[in-house]
């Protein structure tokens, strides 16, 4: 994979840019795993699919919005709201 312009490094995965303030959105039913600041991805939401055909899947949902509306251990729905898009930032505030 391709390290994408403005990535600050190498990472396995996909980046989709959105704007400030939109909707997060289950991409399957599942737990949310983790919910906290995670270092380089910022502010976090895990969401863990454990009915995946060959075990378990997690999808990372980076650059949250800090004032989180989902608690770890949630289950959730495909297309549920999760959380918002936040700020780019990587520091903790």
């Amino acid at each position: 994979m391709l390290q994408l312009l403005g990535a600050s490094t190498y990472h396995k995965g996909v980046d989709i840019g959105a704007p400030e303030g939109f909707d997060f959105v289950a991409v399957t039913d599942g737990t949310i795993t983790f919910v906290g600041f995670l270092g380089g991805g910022g502010f976090t939401i895990t969401l863990t699919d454990s009915n995946y055909e060959n075990g378990e899947i997690k999808y990372s949902y980076c650059h949250c919005d800090p004032n989180f509306i989902i608690n770890q251990g949630e289950q959730v729905k495909k297309g549920q709201i999760i959380g918002k898009v936040g700020p780019k930032y990587v520091f903790r505030c």
